[in-house]
């Protein structure tokens, strides 16, 4: 009887142990943290950047631009808002301002970040979500701090901590929930499910964005500006901590399978 037919050879023992070895490297690495001291040093330069943009623009709209036809565009459409109130209104709004509030948006990234640590186990996806909303916020709090743009000179229909107006906050963060969009399209080739999370971003930062002018907190300059400072952040966020996982990945014990970039998700086919 040849040792084929009485079981593995030595050189099958050797191949499974080898592939045995790569499969744990590879689920090591998915797992490894991805950032390092440098991504932190670039993260730190994008929040010095959004936040030196968002400084000129205030101050260009509080002083050099204060009686240009842009202001006077914000207080044409800050007193349309106040003159074309009802209960319903005031009521959708009170509504769509809470879709981007502190006490929603927290718990529900906490959330939507542990979900996708628990599914993909890995930190990638957490991070892609969580991190825009940190340079965010961090941002939008330097910015508003030193700007103090008066709110509208109009009835509001809420109190705030933060008495100034430029940028809206709320609408900054709403569009940061894009940052899920980003996620989603990584994991799934569906068109329909890509297009439905497109419409549901787009229409909750359309929502909060009027929801703030409607109340009176905001006019409508900030709002722009707080749609286009959340939606820098997650672009540029996004792309150094894709490289960064990339970079992470990259090195490979020898003998590992090279990482590439459309390996960031795995495809959900059947969905």
């Amino acid at each position: 009887m040849t040792a084929e037919a009485i079981g593995p050879t030595a050189a099958d023992d050797t191949s499974d142990k080898g592939t045995a070895a790569v499969r744990l490297a590879s689920r090591t690495e998915r797992r490894a943290w991805p950032l390092h001291r440098d991504d932190g040093g670039r993260l730190v330069g994008v929040y010095l950047a959004l936040t030196a943009v968002g400084i000129g623009v205030g101050l260009l709209l509080t002083r050099a631009f204060r009686d240009s036809a842009v202001t006077r565009t914000d207080r044409a459409v800050a007193e349309w808002f106040a003159s074309n109130r009802s209960g319903t209104l005031n009521t959708l709004s009170a509504i769509g301002s809470q879709l981007s509030d502190t006490m929603i948006k927290i718990p529900v990234t906490v959330l939507v970040c542990v979900v996708m640590l628990v599914v993909w186990r890995r930190w990638l996806e957490p991070l892609v979500v969580a991190v825009p909303l940190i340079v965010e916020a961090a941002a939008f709090i330097t910015i508003t701090f030193i700007v103090r743009r008066p709110r509208p000179d109009v009835p509001r229909l809420e109190g705030s901590p933060v008495d100034s107006s430029f940028p809206s906050g709320h609408t900054a963060a709403a569009v940061v929930y894009a940052a899920i969009v980003v996620v989603i399209f990584w994991h799934t080739r569906s068109r329909w499910i890509r297009v439905l999370a497109i419409t549901v971003v787009t229409l909750v930062s359309i929502a909060v964005g009027v929801s703030r002018m409607q109340r009176g907190m905001h006019f409508l300059s900030d709002v722009v500006f707080g749609a286009l400072l959340g939606a820098a952040t997650v672009l540029v966020v996004t792309a150094i901590l894709t490289r960064a996982d990339r970079t992470t990945r990259g090195r490979a014990p020898a003998g590992h399978p090279e990482v590439t970039a459309s390996d960031h998700g795995q495809w959900m086919r059947g969905l």
